[in-house]
């Protein structure tokens, strides 16, 4: 017990308060395989309450296992320093999320003090706590002992391990005497209570003293009581409390929340109980957390003053934009403050208003369990922020808004009542309005993906680019919103530009479909890209950095598909498509195509025959020359990926629905040339430049006429020819599918020969398609797996002349003569 004096001592000398120095602490191991809770001897946080997150140091005593194993089994602390004393020796390790730890120093029981005054700089309460927090966004908080993977680490075995107990604590509380408990709200109360409870008693609050844990009257007396809360389950009997006595138990029985933050408790809770379908039920909105957590990473709110900060979510919902800012601004009060004056300091500087009423309680609750221990005092106000004037002002002089505004459109019935809708008929751009005419020092908004690049957000975008230097865009995937099927994008800006100030910094951000779980789990995103440019006098607007974007300002210049030609969308009916087509003929159809699913490249499907009567049509689209030679190529995406159109000639005059387009030569064109153009759509440049420049489900005939072409067009057509011979064939050759992608990487090569690309931009468009699938009806591999030759194009590996093993390099670079050698080593050239 003298050595843990001996590190306490040090400790309160470095800055750490006496009441964040914990002996015997308890916590739940979720790093573990077999889960179970761990104790610590002694602990030094930089914050109270204890969490991992605040953890900063531990020490320990080394048993049978060695350093390492006995460094690896507290990884589910936190603490990113662990002293292990092994006699009278003590050595300090860094924890690691992965890998084995790495030892730092080692020093004798008696250096203890004198090893703490060394590193006194860098162990610092305070000091480890911003390298926690904000290291991974500020490399000036940095320090090389604390794993910036460790916290992400246990926070999503923490997420995943609370997640799963809240839903069977729900699942025993919902069945109410047999039947399913007709009013969620209610059951959001009671586990809001069961929950707070749990979180006093594992911390061992004095005020868990006060009842009797093994009565659940007790137990919600005293928590309503404590955060003066109205009882919920007054006069019942005991057998309408069985079902909630049962989930009190599996919560009492299930990970301890010792170690826990109390924002992650707020996260889960909030998560867990607005399911999509008490969302759909109650009208409750919320925001994905680790969504929210990106965005208010992402303003980097350490380099505003502190003391004039105000934080405010309008449409708050469920309030997680606010547990989120919660935690970041905490982080950055100072050390020594009590929590009664870090929760009189933030309940002064963040507020929210909502519409919906049992939303504001969701918000609220969620903010009380975040700020654990302090009871209520947090300003979540039921208001109609579309009534005239309402929303400027709540908005007035905020310092950073945050907000996911409601998506859908203003009705007839809104157009009547608020002045707001009749200025524009979206209520994101409304709401965006409001916000950038307050001028708020930052801003983090959920809008619709479209904002990204779309006509309709031009002005908003460019007064955007006029007020901040620092703006970040990030395209998010379908599904993103659990309960919501929509497309999605996050605005993050920051900064507010001086009036001389005439640069903006733009950094762009995608999270592909594939990293749609694991940005949701630990905000990892899968593509980041930068640029810092002059802004004009009249801003444009441009603040999206696309994909590829060196290249498509190198094609700028080049024909433009819509040059060569004329593109229109298929028939549309007054009736449901699916049953304006036929197997067999009949008066008043024609053969063509109704559906473009699963089509893939240089090939047709199988016709059906079309309802072309004319009082069954809508629009004019029969009215186009179907029966002159054309491309045919689908109007919607063919896949998530960057493969998205497929395109084939036609010359039998077949016609196409909606979900076709026709592509008509704008002059005398020969099966050459249509071939040729097929091979251009189907190529790498056509596919990418549409998967950036059009929406995710669609394909606009806008893009579609601006995708860039060669200016002279590629002879492909007896490689093309070869292909479909192969393709319809039908021989079972035991190469045929290797042959097939032989084929199709010479067509692809001599396409892009004909751009003339350099071998570095080349390779940027090739490595875009990573191991995406083709809509090509065989076996597809990456041009670089089937010839990964590097620093060539396409058409030079396949040439032969650049083999590896042969001495190519020899033969292409040759030497200089002797004299021209000596001369320019004479002058230093």
């Amino acid at each position: 017990m003298i050595s843990f004096d001996l590190f306490a001592q040090a400790a309160e000398a470095t800055g750490y308060r006496r009441e964040a120095l914990v002996r015997d602490y308890a916590f739940a191991d979720v790093l573990a395989v077999g889960g179970g809770t761990r104790s610590v001897p002694f602990a030094a946080f930089t914050q109270t309450p204890p969490s991992y997150r605040s953890a900063a140091l531990a020490v320990v005593e080394q048993g049978s296992e060695s350093d390492v194993e006995t460094v690896q089994a507290y990884r589910s602390l936190g603490a990113p320093l662990l002293f292990v004393i092994s006699g009278e020796r003590v050595s300090v390790w860094q924890v690691r999320a992965d890998g084995a730890p790495r030892r730092l120093d080692q020093v004798g029981l008696a250096e203890v003090s004198a090893l703490f005054e060394r590193n006194r700089a860098d162990w610092q309460p305070d000091v480890i706590h911003r390298a926690k927090s904000i290291g991974s966004i500020d490399r000036a908080y940095q320090r090389d002992f604390v794993d910036l993977g460790l916290l992400p680490a246990v926070e999503g075995e923490i997420h995943v391990k609370l997640g799963q107990l809240l839903v069977d604590t729900m699942q025993a509380a919902q069945c109410v005497v047999g039947d399913p408990l007709s009013d969620p709200r209610q059951l959001f109360r009671i586990v809001f209570r069961l929950l707070a409870a749990k979180v006093l008693q594992d911390r061992q609050h004095a005020y868990a003293a006060t009842w009797n844990p093994a009565d659940l009257v007790s137990v919600l007396r005293a928590i309503e009581s404590y955060y003066s809360l109205p009882a919920v389950l007054a006069g019942k009997s005991e057998t309408e409390l069985a079902p909630f006595a049962a989930a009190w138990a599996i919560l009492r029985q299930g990970i301890s929340f010792s170690n826990i933050s109390s924002e992650d408790l707020a996260f889960v809770y909030e998560n867990t109980f607005v399911t999509p379908e008490t969302r759909k039920q109650l009208g409750t909105h919320s925001t994905p957390r680790q969504l929210a957590e990106y965005a208010v990473s992402r303003l980097e709110l350490h380099r505003f003053e502190t003391e004039a900060l105000t934080i405010y979510e309008p449409f708050a919902g469920a309030g997680v934009f606010l547990v989120s800012a919660l935690r970041h601004l905490r982080d950055l009060l100072p050390g020594e403050w009590s929590d009664q004056e870090r929760h009189q300091f933030l309940v002064q500087r963040l507020a929210g208003d909502e519409y919906d009423p049992f939303a504001c309680e969701v918000a609220t609750l969620s903010l009380i369990l975040a700020d654990y221990p302090n009871q209520n005092g947090w300003h979540i106000s039921e208001r109609d922020l579309f009534a005239d004037g309402v929303l400027a002002d709540r908005l007035r002089d905020q310092a950073v808004i945050l907000c996911n505004p409601p998506f859908e459109a203003f009705s007839q019935e809104d157009r009547e009542v608020y002045a707001l809708a009749r200025q524009t008929y979206s209520k994101p751009v409304a709401v965006l309005n409001a916000a950038l005419a307050a001028r708020p020092l930052a801003l983090a908004f959920v809008l619709p993906r479209p904002f990204i690049q779309d006509r309709q957000f031009a002005e908003q975008r460019r007064q955007i680019e006029a007020l901040y230097g620092s703006v970040e865009l990030v395209e998010l995937p379908d599904r993103i919103f659990g309960a919501a099927d929509i497309e999605s994008a996050l605005l993050i800006a920051r900064d507010l530009r001086p009036a001389q100030a005439d640069t903006i910094a733009l950094l762009s951000t995608e999270v592909a479909d594939r990293d749609r779980l694991a940005f949701l789990k630990t905000g990892k995103v899968t593509v980041q890209r930068t640029l810092e440019r002059p802004v004009d006098d009249r801003p444009q607007g441009d603040l999206w950095i696309p994909p590829l974007h060196t290249l498509w300002a190198h094609l700028a210049h080049n024909p433009m598909l819509g040059e060569q030609l004329e593109v229109h969308r298929g028939l549309e009916w007054n009736y449901a498509q699916d049953r304006a087509w036929s197997r067999e003929p009949e008066p008043g159809y024609r053969l063509g195509f109704a559906t473009a699913r699963n089509l893939n490249q240089f090939v047709l499907p199988q016709p059906v025959w079309l309802d072309c009567r004319a009082e069954k049509l809508r629009g004019n689209a029969i009215d186009h020359l179907w029966d002159q030679p054309k491309l045919m190529a689908n109007a919607g995406r063919l896949s998530r990926g960057p493969w998205r159109i497929g395109a084939t000639p036609d010359r039998s005059g077949l016609i196409g629905s909606q979900q076709w387009f026709g592509m008509w030569p704008r002059a005398v064109a020969d099966d050459y040339k249509l071939v040729a153009l097929a091979a251009i759509l189907n190529g790498p440049i056509a596919n990418a430049y549409l998967a950036v420049h059009s929406p995710a489900k669609g394909i606009r005939i806008s893009a579609v006429n601006a995708i860039p072409i060669p200016k002279a067009l590629p002879d492909v057509a007896e490689l093309v020819a070869d292909y479909r011979l192969l393709l319809m064939s039908g021989e079972l050759l035991g190469d045929r599918d290797a042959r097939l992608c032989e084929l199709l990487v010479e067509i692809d090569a001599r396409v892009l020969a004909a751009y003339d690309l350099s071998p570095r931009l080349e390779r940027d468009l090739l490595d875009f398609f990573g191991g995406a699938e083709r809509p090509v009806a065989h076996d597809w591999r990456n041009w670089n797996l089937l010839h990964p030759t590097p620093g060539l194009t396409l058409a030079e590996r396949l040439s032969g002349r650049f083999r590896p093993g042969k001495s190519w390099v020899g033969k292409v670079f040759k030497p200089l003569p002797t004299n021209e050698a000596e001369l320019l080593r004479i002058y230093g050239v």
